[in-house]
């Protein structure tokens, strides 16, 4: 039961239909979902459906938020209440799926929830992409267009024709396409709205889903098979129906085997492949639709991400015949994916000032940070750092740009165990295993280009990995993973590495 309620919480949380439904505007419905989570988990644990484990990472996700709370104290006691709002919401979705998803069920209605999200905005993104442009109507601050957009009626085929006889008179007008649940393109790049309003942060947060679809139909086809494992009845050997009166004495074994030949074209084998490939089609279709949505999103981060998971999910289903498949898939995507020209080049010169205003705060506040979520206050271009392990440490120092490391390190380290490790799980815990580690692996390859150090939907997929941790210890007690402080000090080492070597490459760019 707390498994659908936290997962409803999630949904509420992606989706956020109290901002295109009128009806619901003003109503907590996230405070109401998380406290209706509190009750629900309480009652499984009452009842035994639920056994609370303390996966590693927690420890690390609430000492990381903890610490980023601290340095917002310390640095601008001002906005406490506004971020520390913020950062307690992280940390609640956080601990309510890490707790309530933990049981197979659990995960799977949390792997249906992510997937459903995906394809929604996916699917509203691709809507997009085929409306005529139109003049929409940004806030008079929003000179870049990030928040919403409200139509006019005007077609349009520039920013120019929306300001000829505007409606407002100096109105912050912008060409765009509209799209459904009131969302709209940003440069004509599709989007989705609220925290997904950035094409690359949805296409990453669809490109993590992909390996849970993958791992949903894997459970379809295993439970198909149970099935038709269970639902055989083999006779007994050296027993024969008996024949008499009105009964017909059995078929000899050469005419059974005549009778049921199949032509030499169609073998059981071949039929089997195509059920097979034929029950496929959702998630192959699920796969497309995501991969079209990232093209027309012109994200180079989220291209990197579909790839990576598709390739590593190839890989891991299919070996060697996966890597082909992965090279099949990979150059057409590069050739149609991303951004060329004035647009990318003016990208990644934004991102290399943003790297250098980073190393300047760092310096500035002598490794303490400036505060959770006041990158953007304190940069010249009013942006965040479009890279989380930077942006972690320009914000919450370096020691919180350590713990933020760990959760990430312990999140991988879970789902790697129970995967590769010598425990006896269930077939579902065992089939999310890889699935998680994928996903994670494609988010600590987005969240290089993204400033996701708090966003939620990357502590819904950690999360995850502890509900899984959760799972796997109520099925097997022997289930035991830990970050040693060797572990600790090496993944330490390496965020410090990584920093150095971005600070001496800022510094050949010149």
């Amino acid at each position: 039961m707390a498994a659908w309620v936290v997962c409803a919480l999630c949904a509420l949380v992606i989706i956020k239909p109290q901002e295109f439904i009128p009806e619901l505007s003003g109503i907590p419905l996230v405070h109401a979902a998380f406290g209706l989570t509190l009750l629900c988990v309480a009652l499984d644990v009452v009842w035994r459906r639920l056994r609370p484990t303390l996966a590693p990472q927690v420890v690390y996700a609430i000492a990381f938020l903890a610490w980023a709370a601290l340095t917002t104290a310390l640095k601008r006691p001002a906005v406490l209440e506004e971020r520390g709002m913020q950062l307690a919401t992280v940390a609640g979705v956080f601990l309510a799926v890490a707790f309530a998803a933990a049981s197979p069920r659990g995960l799977r209605a949390l792997a249906i929830t992510l997937v459903g999200c995906a394809v929604l905005t996916s699917g509203v993104a691709i809507v997009q992409s085929f409306q005529p442009y139109g003049c929409m109507l940004a806030a008079p601050d929003d000179w870049a267009g990030r928040g919403e957009l409200e139509p006019d009626g005007r077609p349009c085929e520039s920013n120019l024709d929306c300001r000829k006889d505007p409606p407002v008179p100096d109105g912050n007008y912008r060409c765009e396409r509209p799209g459904p649940l009131g969302t709209s393109t940003i440069d004509g790049r599709v989007r989705y709205r609220g925290s997904l309003a950035d094409p690359n942060e949805l296409s990453l947060m669809a490109g993590m889903s992909i390996p849970l679809a993958i791992a949903l139909a894997e459970g379809r086809a295993a439970a198909r098979a149970l099935r038709g494992h269970r639902s055989g009845h083999p006779r007994p050997a050296g027993r024969e129906p008996p024949a008499g009166p009105g009964l017909r004495a059995p078929a000899s074994p050469r005419r059974a085997r005549a009778a049921t030949a199949l032509p030499l074209l169609l073998t059981d084998r071949l039929l089997s492949r195509l059920a097979a490939a034929l029950r496929a089609l959702p998630v192959a279709a699920v796969i497309a639709a995501i991969g079209a949505m990232v093209v027309m999103s012109r994200s180079r981060s989220g291209l990197i991400v579909y790839l990576a998971v598709l390739g590593l999910s190839f890989i891991r289903r299919s070996g060697t015949l996966g890597v082909v498949a992965a090279c099949l898939v990979g150059p057409p995507m590069l050739l149609l994916g991303g951004r060329s020209g004035d647009e990318a080049s003016e990208s990644s010169e934004e991102r290399v000032a943003l790297l250098r205003e980073a190393f300047e705060m760092i310096r500035r506040t002598k490794g303490i940070g400036v505060g959770a979520g006041l990158f953007g206050d304190e940069s010249s271009f009013g942006l965040t750092a479009h890279n989380s392990y930077v942006l972690a440490a320009a914000e919450t120092g370096l020691m919180g740009m350590c713990l933020f490391a760990l959760v990430l390190y312990a999140s991988l380290k879970v789902p790697l165990a129970i995967w590769l490790g010598d425990v006896e799980v269930g077939p579902a815990t065992r089939r999310f295993a890889p699935a998680i580690f994928v996903s994670l692996c494609g988010a600590l390859i987005g969240i290089f280009f993204l400033s996701w150090a708090y966003k939620d939907v990357l502590y819904m997929v950690l999360a995850a990995s502890a509900a899984l941790y959760g799972a796997a210890r109520a099925e097997d007690g022997r289930v035991f993973v830990r970050v040693s402080a060797r572990e600790a000090a090496l993944v330490c080492g390496a965020m410090f590495a990584v920093l150095i070597v971005l600070n001496v490459l800022l510094r050949f760019l010149g």
